[in-house]
């Protein structure tokens, strides 16, 4: 049995917010055989979904890793930055699925839709399985401490 990972608690909600795109990703991939369950398969319905997902959570969480996450990577993770150049890749890849799911066609849209749940799914068990152990391992504890207080403090910024 895996047991579940002990994030950091900078890290924690990050890795709450995972979970919902997880959920995402998972019923964009299963197509029709996806559960009704609050979910249509409405090819249309799922891309007004997607932007509507992204605009209410990814922008935000994107931006939180792009601003803190990623420059401590390449700070002090002491191998290659590929990683962080892959996770900068997706984020571009999947906004780009984001803008073609504003003004869908229905032409490639089922395989759009597909792709875009794989991309997410593959970037955020990276992130979890990769690259937040990484930064666990690297990152001295002072700088936890001012990450920690930088993410609180967005957090509450953007309940406000």
């Amino acid at each position: 049995m895996n047991t579940p990972l002990k994030r950091h608690a900078a890290l924690v909600q990050l890795s709450r917010e995972h979970h919902d795109g997880l959920l995402l990703a998972v019923r964009l991939q299963q197509g029709k055989n996806a559960l009704l369950r609050l979910w249509s398969h409405d090819v249309f319905w799922q891309a007004e979904y997607i932007v509507k997902f992204f605009d209410e959570h990814l922008t935000n969480h994107f931006a939180e890793e792009e601003r803190f996450l990623f420059p401590l990577g390449r700070k002090y993770i002491t191998e290659p930055h590929t990683i962080v150049d892959q996770l900068e890749r997706e984020h571009q890849h999947m906004r780009l699925y984001v803008d073609l799911f504003r003004n869908p066609k229905e032409k490639n849209l089922v395989e759009n839709l597909k792709q875009f749940g794989k991309l997410l799914e593959q970037h955020i068990r990276c992130e979890e399985r990769e690259f937040f152990p990484l930064l666990e391992i690297h990152l001295p504890e002072q700088t936890w401490k001012e990450l920690e207080q930088q993410l609180q403090q967005r957090h509450s910024t953007q309940k406000s």
